[in-house]
């Protein structure tokens, strides 16, 4: 019984930290999540991860949204073939380590953002108030910010983490995340 309303509260609790969280963005409101799993009496709801590793997973979940979002919004706006078929790789790359990722968060008990943070919102917001090459231009320059950051977070997991899973899938996103990086590098010297 005592369980049974601890489960209670701490699933309220949870509820109203979502209901009273509009200051609080997607990420944030998964990383808060994350860390109140850790103070969970029942094994159901205990998450399996450290905190700094279910941190990662939600700042990996958040570039691949990110980037999927970014890369939909160019295909509908740009009219430079490279930059299509760069945000086609984004798709395509990007969703396949999304839906991997959230089946290794299932695993192991970790609260993914459902959407992206207000910072890439916010880039989001800026990219879609340009038209023609500046539209290019931007973009271009937020993949290669963007993937510069995300490289340095699998990098890091890659090297440091202390998950094996997690590890594996950092270890294996370096290259990808590379890749995507000098593919704009070189689009980009091309704007």
């Amino acid at each position: 019984m005592k369980n049974i309303l601890f489960l209670l509260y701490s699933t309220l609790f949870t509820v109203m930290i979502a209901c009273n969280s509009q200051e609080k963005d997607s990420k944030e409101l998964a990383d808060s999540i994350n860390q109140t799993k850790d103070t969970v009496t029942n094994s159901a709801d205990i998450i399996t991860v450290r905190d700094n590793e279910a941190e990662f997973a939600t700042n990996a979940a958040d570039a691949s949204l990110a980037e999927i979002n970014f890369a939909n919004l160019a295909i509908a706006n740009t009219s430079n073939q490279e930059i299509k078929n760069y945000a086609n790789m984004m798709l395509k790359d990007h969703g396949m380590a999304n839906d991997e990722l959230m089946a290794l968060a299932k695993s192991k008990n970790i609260t993914l953002p459902a959407t992206m943070s207000s910072e890439h919102q916010k880039h989001r917001n800026e990219l879609a108030e340009k038209k023609g090459t500046d539209f290019d231009k931007k973009y271009a320059q937020l993949m290669e910010e963007n993937h510069v950051k995300v490289l340095a977070v699998m990098e890091h997991e890659a090297r440091k983490g202390t998950d094996t899973d997690l590890k594996a899938f950092a270890s294996k996103m370096v290259s990808v995340v590379n890749s995507h990086l000098n593919a704009i590098r070189k689009i980009k010297k091309g704007l």
